[in-house]
């Protein structure tokens, strides 16, 4: 994934994009944590119509963390309520973790009518289908991760209230060799990886997931209940909250 390159004199710009809340579930040990993605991918068209790829870039509009011992029902009104706000409810892609604790709120999220694109974190260095859902190896999310970051493809606003923990996230994060010879990536003892995590599925989900076969789940369009609806977000996605709803 490459940065976008400045646009050339007699070209104009075509962009496309799309958006991702991806969430990496917890509640008694981890906590949960979801980010917001913003995925543009943009072409420069030259005067004679000739179509050239420019690169693409992903901005992290939103981190957030929700406190331990949030109660699963409470963690799918969460995220119902934030894909109720604009520009998330005209769609986008819910991509959650269903390892370990993950699953049962997977359960609830698809009888909340939100079906999340469910993603099971495994060893190894590949992906693969899984029930509709994909097993993704823990050593692929990070080293996308990595290598956007490093790209400057990635780009995440300082002044995010999370983007320090982040920070501290990826610092902690540990890289062993097992005896088969692969790459592990674990945090280190009493750190959490919970936002790495979030983000590292949101961002495999925008670059690296295949196109979606007809009738896979994964679009979604937050609603509430009539007279519950939010204002839609105005100005920067930072003023978003910096915790959950009372």
């Amino acid at each position: 994934m490459a940065a976008i390159a400045p646009l050339p004199p007699h070209h104009r710009e075509l962009v496309t994009e799309q958006w991702c809340l991806s969430v990496d579930l917890g509640q008694a040990q981890d906590p949960t944590a979801i980010a917001v993605l913003q995925h543009r991918v943009v072409k420069h068209v030259r005067f004679d119509g000739k179509v050239f790829a420019a690169g693409e870039v992903v901005d992290v509009r939103h981190l957030q963390r929700l406190p331990l011992g949030f109660s699963y029902p409470a963690q799918v009104a969460e995220l119902q309520k934030l894909l109720a706000r604009h520009p998330l409810n005209s769609g986008c892609t819910l991509v959650a973790d269903e390892t370990g604790v993950g699953r049962p709120v997977c359960d609830l999220l698809n009888d909340s009518g939100l079906k999340p694109v469910r993603v099971s974190i495994t060893t190894g260095e590949s992906f693969s289908p899984n029930r509709g859902g994909w097993h993704v190896a823990k050593s692929l999310l990070i080293s996308t991760l990595d290598a956007a970051l490093h790209s400057g493809s990635l780009r995440v606003a300082a002044e995010l209230t999370e983007a320090g923990p982040l920070a501290e996230e990826l610092k902690d994060l540990r890289r062993k060799v097992s005896a088969a010879g692969r790459y592990q990536f674990e945090a280190r003892v009493g750190a959490h990886d919970d936002i790495v995590l979030a983000l590292a599925i949101g961002l495999w989900t925008c670059v690296g997931l295949p196109k979606r076969k007809p009738g896979m789940s994964g679009r979604a369009v937050g609603k509430l209940p009539p007279g519950q609806e939010p204002s839609p977000l105005s100005g920067r996605w930072t003023s978003l909250r910096n915790g959950p709803s009372p």
